[in-house]
C-alpha cells in the first residue's frame, strides 16, 4: 500500500510545533547573545578603567616632590612599561604655573592643553573615569589624581589618558565571532528542532493514519452486510424468498454484524487505551480450559500456571486464538484433531494443521481487517490479541509449522 501524505491536522500540528521551537530557540539565543555582548563590553570597559587607575597609582607611588619642591621621577623612568601601552601620562603642577612636569614621549592623543584638562577635573571625585575627545575628535578615557608634597599639600595632578580603541576592536571581534557561532548554532537548532518535531509527531501521524485506515476498513466491512440485508429484503418483497427464510437470513446477517461490531468496538477501545485494565491473579490453564468449545476435538496439555492479568481481556484473547485456529486449521494430525493447545509458565501455545500464514502477507498479518482472499472471519482476531498482549506487557508470536500449519504463542507478562 502506498504511503499516504500527511493530512491537514498533522501539517498544522507540525507547523505549530516547529515554529514554537524555532521562536523559543532564536529568542533564547538572541537573549544569551545580547547578554554576552553586553557583559563582554562591560568587562572590557572595566578592564580599561582599572588599568588607568593602576597606572595612576604607580605614578603616584614612584614619583615625589622634595623639600625644595623639585619633582623626581627617577624610579618611574626605571619602569618604562608604566608609561607605554595605550596610555598618555602627564604630571602637571598646580596653577597658576600649570607646568607639565611629565609628558609622554609620543602622545597618542592630540591635546591642546593637558593642564586645562587636568585643572578642570582635579576637584572631581577621586578615581572617577571621564570621557573626552582630543583636537582631532578621537575619543579617550581619562583619570585625574592629585599628588602631594612632604607637607601633605596638593602640588600637582596626575593625568592618565587611555585609548578605548583596542577595547572596541576586541569587542568587535568578540561580537563578530559570537554572531557567527550563534548563527551556526541557531541553524543547527532549527534542524534539530525540525527532526524533534517530526519525531514527536510520529506517533500522532501513525495514530491518524491508523484511524483513517480503520475507518475506511470498517466502512468497507459494514457495506457487505448492509448490502446483504437490502438484497434479502428485496428478495422477500418480490416473493423470491419466503418470509420465514428471509427472516432467518436477516437474523444470520444481523448476528454476524453484531459480532463484528463488538470486535470493532473492542479494537477501537484497545487502540485508544480506553479499556480499563484490572489485573488479578488468574489460573491460565483453567481459563483456557473454560474457553474450549464443546463441539470441537482439541488436544490440550495444560500445566498449572498463574498469571497476573485482566481476566476478561485474557479470555477474549484466548478465544480469538482458538477461533482463528479452528477456522484455518485442517485435520492433518494423527490424533484426528486439527488444534493443539499447550499452557506452560504463563504462555499459551495454539497450533493448527492448516496452510499456515502466507509468506507474502506475513508483515501485515496482525493489522486489522487483514485476511487472505476467500478467508472467513473479519481479520480482527489477531489484531485484538496483539493489543491485549501489549497491554499486559506480553508478546504475541506467530510462526509457520513444518510441514504445514501455524503456531500462535501468547505470553503474558
Amino acid at each position: 500500500m502506498a504511503k499516504r501524505p500527511p493530512n491537514a491536522v498533522y501539517q498544522r500540528l507540525y507547523l505549530k510545533l516547529t515554529m514554537s521551537w524555532a521562536l523559543a530557540w532564536i529568542v533564547g539565543f538572541a537573549s544569551l547573545g545580547m547578554l554576552a555582548i553586553h557583559t563582554n563590553h562591560r568587562l572590557g570597559q572595566a578592564g580599561l578603567e582599572d588599568m588607568l587607575r593602576l597606572r595612576a597609582m604607580a605614578v603616584y607611588g614612584l614619583t615625589w616632590f622634595d623639600a625644595q619642591g623639585r619633582f623626581h621621577d627617577e624610579l618611574l623612568r626605571k619602569e618604562p612599561g608604566i608609561l607605554t601601552g595605550g596610555v598618555d601620562i602627564y604630571v602637571i603642577s598646580q596653577p597658576p604655573s600649570g607646568q607639565v612636569l611629565l609628558r609622554p614621549k609620543r602622545a597618542i592623543f592630540n591635546l591642546h592643553s593637558p593642564a586645562a584638562l587636568a585643572d578642570a577635573n582635579v576637584d572631581g571625585e577621586d578615581g572617577v573615569i571621564h570621557e573626552g575627545r582630543d583636537n582631532s575628535g578621537a575619543a579617550f578615557l581619562f583619570l585625574t589624581t592629585p599628588t602631594y608634597d612632604d607637607a601633605d599639600r596638593v602640588v600637582a595632578t596626575i593625568l592618565v589618558l587611555g585609548d578605548p580603541r583596542a577595547t572596541e576592536a576586541a569587542q568587535a571581534v568578540f561580537t563578530r565571532n559570537l554572531l557567527l557561532a550563534m548563527t551556526a548554532l541557531a541553524s543547527l537548532g532549527l534542524v534539530v528542532g525540525n527532526l524533534l518535531a517530526r519525531q514527536a509527531l510520529r506517533p500522532v501521524a501513525e495514530t491518524m493514519e491508523m484511524r483513517e485506515r480503520f475507518i475506511a476498513a470498517t466502512a468497507h466491512e459494514l457495506r457487505a452486510p448492509v448490502a446483504n440485508l437490502l438484497a434479502i429484503c428485496d428478495s422477500t418483497t418480490y416473493g423470491d424468498t419466503s418470509l420465514e427464510d428471509g427472516f432467518a437470513q436477516v437474523r444470520h446477517v444481523a448476528k454476524a454484524s453484531a459480532a463484528m461490531t463488538d470486535k470493532l468496538l473492542l479494537l477501537a477501545q484497545l487502540e485508544s487505551s480506553a479499556t480499563g485494565i484490572t489485573k488479578e491473579k488468574v489460573r491460565l490453564d483453567l481459563l483456557v480450559e473454560a474457553a474450549l468449545p464443546e463441539e470441537h476435538a482439541i488436544v490440550t496439555d495444560l500445566d498449572a500456571s498463574v498469571v497476573v492479568a485482566d481476566k476478561r481481556l485474557l479470555q477474549i484473547a484466548v478465544r480469538n486464538l482458538i477461533e482463528n485456529a479452528l477456522i484455518h486449521g485442517s485435520p492433518h494430525d494423527a490424533a484426528g484433531a486439527s488444534v493443539r493447545i499447550t499452557v506452560r509458565q504463563g504462555t499459551v501455545t495454539i497450533e493448527d494443521g492448516g496452510t499456515g500464514f502466507p509468506a507474502d502477507q506475513w508483515a501485515n498479518v496482525r493489522e486489522p481487517f487483514h485476511k487472505s482472499p476467500g478467508s472467513p472471519g473479519y481479520g480482527l482476531g489477531l489484531a485484538i490479541v496483539q493489543h491485549i498482549a501489549e497491554l499486559h506487557g506480553g508478546q504475541l508470536t506467530l510462526e509457520n509449522r513444518v510441514p504445514h500449519g501455524a503456531r500462535a504463542r501468547l505470553r503474558i507478562g
